[in-house]
């Protein structure tokens, strides 16, 4: 970690207002799972073609989630099948900013994804008129019969080229619980690319491609729910849950390997 903070000193620092003004109405993401390593290893050669977002003299920011499900775990169920017209429900907390959204993610049967969220106050919880109406205006569930099933908590990092109009973040030190048990993945790191679409010119994807890393979709919600519930099927994370066993240091963490 202190290695990591050392590493984004090195890099100039773009505000809010200013990433924002980089516009990506046509735009092309691409996800990698990759080993902690790896991460150090590229933010050491990004510096000067990037530039690091940067909040009140904070450049790593923490992330905190709480996701939705009934009791017979349909939201989940949904996303294991690859069932489109799917939902995630989440309440996400923004920690420096001191900011909580509740957030629905739908991905419909043409594969696009489309996010909606409202403000609620900072850590809550609660199922207030506001929220319920929301749940049942963006989704055929009924908000009464959902509960909080998986938490999870990461560490970002922004990373923003203005001439290519690209934005890269880092996820790191992932955590995952519920309310028997809490799985720790120091070892992983998740990068996702959002570029320009046409846009060729990407120092990190050359970066990814010379180190062989290819894009692998991964699912916090989905992975994280498997890790901590034996009663859901994971046939379709089998090869994700196996490559988090294999760089862990410290025995498995998915214990169901075979």
């Amino acid at each position: 970690m202190h290695n990591i903070l050392s590493i984004l000193k090195l890099y100039d620092p773009i505000d809010l207002k200013e990433m924002d003004s980089v516009s990506l109405m046509e735009r092309t993401d691409e996800k990698y799972t990759v080993k902690i390593n790896d991460i150090v290893d590229m933010l050491n050669l990004l510096s000067k073609t990037y530039r690091c977002l940067e909040i009140n003299n904070e450049r790593l920011f923490n992330y905190e989630t709480e996701y939705l499900d009934n009791c017979d775990s349909i939201l989940h169920r949904n996303h294991q099948n690859g069932k489109l017209n799917r939902f995630k429900i989440r309440f996400r907390d923004y920690i420096q900013s001191g900011i909580t959204f509740l957030e629905i993610k739908f991905k419909s049967n043409k594969g696009v994804t489309k996010k909606s969220r409202i403000k609620v106050p900072f850590k809550s919880r609660s199922g207030s008129d506001k929220c319920n109406q929301f749940i049942n205006k963006k989704t055929p569930y009924n908000p009464k019969k959902l509960k909080i099933t998986l938490s999870n908590s990461f560490d970002r990092i922004t990373l923003v080229n203005l001439s290519t109009k690209e934005r890269v973040t880092f996820d790191i030190n992932l955590k995952f619980n519920n309310k028997n048990e809490v799985k720790e993945l120091p070892e992983l790191g998740i990068i996702e690319v959002k570029r320009e679409k046409g846009n060729r010119k990407s120092e990190i994807l050359s970066l990814l491609k010379n180190k062989g890393i290819r894009p692998t979709r991964f699912s916090k919600y989905a992975i994280g729910s498997v890790l901590l519930n034996p009663e859901l099927k994971y046939n379709n994370f089998k090869k994700k849950l196996l490559f988090i066993n294999k760089i862990n240091h410290h025995g498995n963490i998915w214990n169901r390997a075979v």
